[in-house]
């Protein structure tokens, strides 16, 4: 006996649905492979090691403009496993912190002054006050400015707004929110799993 003949739409039916699951199982694939390699880490050479020491030195340090200093020390201190302490300059301060005019656009700069193999052994950040000092909530984007160059030091570029409200983001505050004057969770995880 003959087995009946299957019914072609069924057969197309199934297939459709076969591809279906198997597009929206790799689009999940695609998905989750995206969001993991929004920040892949390090950006940047990272630090030489976990504690990382800073001085202030040069002229154009007001009160206000040395206490962005220290808030963005203390914040990477804070809510990493990285611990921050001030001194006076040497050459094997971790991070230097001096004002200058910088060229049109930028707000801060962080240059690697010295290599100890791949990572750096020390950055001098500069700080364009003027600059930052344009617009509306300067408290807020100095320390936000401040730890962004913390974050260049630690071994992260700049992070679009659109993935991550962080301090990482290129440009004045957007809003006072805390989110623009901190690292998020996802590469605080980043700096603890490596310092």
């Amino acid at each position: 006996m003959t087995p009946p003949l299957e019914n072609p739409r069924r057969r197309v039916h199934g297939a459709l649905r076969i591809l279906t699951v198997a597009a929206v199982a790799s689009g999940a694939l695609v998905a989750v492979q995206a969001q993991a390699q929004a920040t892949p880490w390090p950006e940047k050479r990272m630090a030489d090691n976990a504690t990382h020491t800073y001085c202030i030195t040069g002229g154009g340090w007001t009160t206000n403009r040395r206490t962005s200093v220290v808030w963005g020390m203390n914040r990477l201190a804070n809510t990493t496993d990285m611990s921050a302490s001030s001194e006076s300059c040497t050459i094997q301060t971790d991070v230097v912190w001096r004002t200058k005019n910088l060229e049109a656009g930028l707000r801060g700069r962080t240059t690697c002054t010295r290599l100890s193999g791949p990572r750096c052994d020390s950055n001098t950040v500069y700080m364009d006050f003027p600059k930052l000092a344009e617009g509306t909530d300067d408290w807020y984007d100095y320390r936000k400015t401040a730890l962004h160059e913390i974050g260049h030091t630690i071994g992260f570029k700049h992070h679009a707004t659109g993935s991550h409200e962080c301090a990482m983001f290129e440009g004045e505050v957007p809003s006072r929110a805390i989110v623009w004057r901190s690292f998020t969770a996802h590469d605080r995880g980043h700096i603890n799993s490596s310092y």
